[in-house]
C-alpha cells in the first residue's frame, strides 16, 4: 500500500464524484453529485437530474461556491468527467485534474462516502418516502458534525474551527439552563480561532498519519509487490463477465506508460487500440506458453535429405578425415573416370592436413548481435526423456571439450531442443526463433546468379569451399554470447 501524503490545507483538494441513479424525486432529480475535501473530510452533494456535462459544470460551481476553486480536483474516468466542456471549464480556472484509474475504488476516498450517504438515505427515506432530495441536506449535516475517524476532529470543526450547534447542543443548553457569556473583542476572537483551528489541524494530521500507517500495516502483511516495465503484456481483471464460466482475467494487454507505482497505461487488446489507466492490482504478467517442438519428423516421399535442416553438430570422433573411406564413397558415385580419379587422390593426399573435422577458428572477422530493442529474453528449458537428456549430454560435453561453448551464466537465454529425423543421429539445436524477433536485419547484396553460372561454366575445374562446421568456427563478442546463451535441464552455457 503507497500512503498518499496528508493534506495540510482546507478545501485545496477536493474528490468529486457522481452517485447514481436513484429513485426519482417530485422534482425530477435521479442522480447526487458528491464533493469532499481530502483534508477536513468535509462532504457535500447536489441533487442534479442526469450526469451530463453542463449539469456537472452547473453543480461544480454550485460547490465552489461554498468551497472555493480548489487546487486540484481528483475525478474518475466518468464520460462527463472526461469532455472536453468539463475539461475546459476546469482549466479556464487552473484547477489541476486527477483522473483515478477505471475498476478501482478503493483509490478513491469519495466511494466510501457515497456509502454512507446510501445507508443515512436509506433510513431517513423509510420515513420521508422515495423524496431522497428533501432527506440529504439533514444527511449532510450529521455527516459534517460527526467525528471522523481518520482525522480525530468532525468535519465542520476543522473548516469553521468550531463545532456546530446541533439538537442536542440546543437540548443540553435547555437542559442545563446555559446562560450567554459577553463575546469577547473581535480582535482576540479572530486571532484565538486562528490558534484553535492551527492545532486542531495539527492534531488531525498526526491523527491521519498514525491513521495511515495502521492501515499500512494491516494491508502489506499479505501484499505482494509487483511492478511493469514498458512493454511487457499483462492479463487485465475482468470487472464484468457475461456469465459465471467467462475468464476472470483477459488479455493481454500492453504497458505503454508507467504513471505511478501504483497506476499503468494499458493499451487493451482487439481490433480498437484503446488504451487505459489500471491499477496494478488489476493486473498480473502474462506469460505466453512455449512452443515446445521436441521432434521433427517427415514422412514426405522423395525429400531430399540434404534440404532437410541443417543442425550443427560435433561428429562422434573428430579426428582426420578418413581419406580412403571417402574416396571410396565418391567413386561410387563420380562421373570422372579412373586417371581422373586417381590425379584428385594425390591431390587430396598431398594437402591432407588441410582437411579435417575438427572445426577451427579465425581471428579475421569476430560476430556480434544487434538488437531492435532492448529486451531480456528468459527462457525455461524444455522437458526432455531421460534418453534425450544423455544424448544432450553427451553432444554438450563434445562441444566443451572443443571449445565451442563454455559454462556460463546469461540474463538471456533460449532453450536447447533435440531434433530427430528418419535414419539420422539425433541433433541438438538453439531454439532462437525469440531472438531473432528483436534481432536487426541487415542485408547485404547478391551477385546476379545466371551471371555467376556464365563464369564458372567456362572454367575447367570447378571447386567447392565447405567448411567443417563453419559458423562455429567464428568468434562472438562479449555481447553476443551473452544473447546467444542457451539453456539445458542440466546447465546453462555460451558460445
Amino acid at each position: 500500500m503507497k500512503i498518499v501524503p496528508v493534506i495540510q490545507e482546507v478545501f485545496s483538494k477536493i474528490n468529486v464524484d457522481a452517485c447514481g441513479p436513484l429513485p426519482v424525486t417530485p422534482s425530477g432529480k435521479r442522480y447526487l453529485l458528491t464533493a469532499m475535501c481530502l483534508s477536513s473530510k468535509y462532504p457535500d452533494a447536489v441533487p442534479v437530474e442526469d450526469i451530463t456535462s453542463v449539469t456537472v459544470v452547473d453543480a461544480l460551481l454550485q460547490i465552489f461556491s461554498r468551497m472555493g476553486f480548489p487546487k486540484v480536483l481528483k475525478l474518475d474516468q466518468g464520460s462527463s468527467f472526461t469532455s472536453a466542456l468539463s475539461t475546459t471549464f476546469l482549466e479556464k480556472f487552473g484547477i489541476k485534474v486527477v483522473h483515478s484509474s477505471v475498476y478501482h475504488p478503493q483509490s478513491n476516498p469519495i466511494e466510501r462516502f457515497h456509502r454512507t450517504v446510501k445507508r443515512v438515505l436509506k433510513v431517513l427515506c423509510l420515513e420521508s418516502g422515495s423524496d431522497w432530495e428533501q432527506a440529504i441536506y439533514p444527511a449532510l449535516f450529521a455527516l459534517r458534525t460527526v467525528t471522523h475517524e481518520s482525522t480525530g476532529f468532525t468535519p465542520a470543526e476543522l473548516v469553521h474551527g468550531k463545532n456546530l450547534r446541533t439538537p442536542l447542543t440546543l437540548l443540553y443548553e435547555k437542559w442545563l439552563d446555559v446562560e450567554e457569556t459577553e463575546g469577547e473583542p473581535v480582535t482576540e476572537y479572530v486571532f484565538s480561532l486562528i490558534n484553535r483551528m492551527k492545532r486542531c489541524q495539527e492534531l488531525a494530521i498526526s491523527k491521519m498519519e498514525e491513521f495511515q500507517q495502521k492501515n499500512k500495516t494491516w494491508y502489506d502483511k499479505r501484499a505482494v509487490k509487483r511492478e511493469f516495465r514498458i512493454g511487457d503484456l499483462v492479463l487485465i481483471f475482468a470487472t464484468f463477465k457475461s456469465n459465471k464460466l467467462s475468464p476472470h482475467w483477459t488479455g493481454p494487454g500492453k504497458i505503454l506508460r508507467k504513471l505511478s507505482e501504483t497506476n499503468y497505461v494499458v493499451q487493451l487488446p482487439g481490433e480498437k487500440a484503446t488504451s487505459k489507466v489500471y491499477h496494478v492490482n488489476m493486473l498480473k504478467p502474462y506469460y505466453k506458453r512455449p512452443e515446445e517442438i521436441n521432434y521433427l519428423i517427415s514422412d514426405l516421399e522423395g525429400e531430399n535429405d540434404e534440404e532437410q535442416m541443417e543442425i550443427p553438430c560435433v561428429d562422434s570422433n573428430p579426428n582426420i578425415l578418413d581419406l580412403e573411406e571417402m574416396f571410396q564413397d565418391y567413386g561410387e558415385s563420380s562421373n570422372m573416370n579412373e586417371d581422373q580419379i586417381a590425379q584428385m587422390k594425390n591431390l587430396i593426399w598431398k594437402y591432407m592436413k588441410c582437411f579435417s573435422n575438427v572445426p577451427g577458428k579465425t581471428e579475421l572477422v569476430i560476430h556480434d548481435i544487434e538488437l531492435s530493442e532492448e529486451q531480456s529474453i528468459l527462457s525455461k528449458p524444455y522437458r526432455t526423456s531421460p534418453r534425450q537428456n544423455a544424448i544432450l549430454k553427451n553432444e554438450i560435453q563434445k562441444m566443451l571439450d572443443l571449445k565451442i561453448i563454455e559454462i556460463g551464466f546469461s540474463d538471456c537465454t533460449s532453450p536447447m531442443i533435440l531434433v530427430e529425423a528418419p535414419g539420422k543421429d539425433p541433433r541438438p539445436c538453439i531454439d532462437y526463433r525469440n531472438l531473432n524477433k528483436i534481432t536487426k536485419t541487415k542485408f547485404f547484396p547478391l551477385p546476379n546468379i545466371e551471371e555467376r553460372i556464365e563464369i564458372v561454366s567456362s572454367a575447367q575445374y570447378i571447386t567447392v569451399l565447405d567448411l567443417s562446421k563453419g559458423y562455429w568456427q567464428i568468434p562472438l563478442t562479449e555481447r553476443a554470447q551473452r544473447l546467444a546463451a542457451f539453456v539445458t535441464n542440466f546447465g546453462t552455457y555460451k558460445p
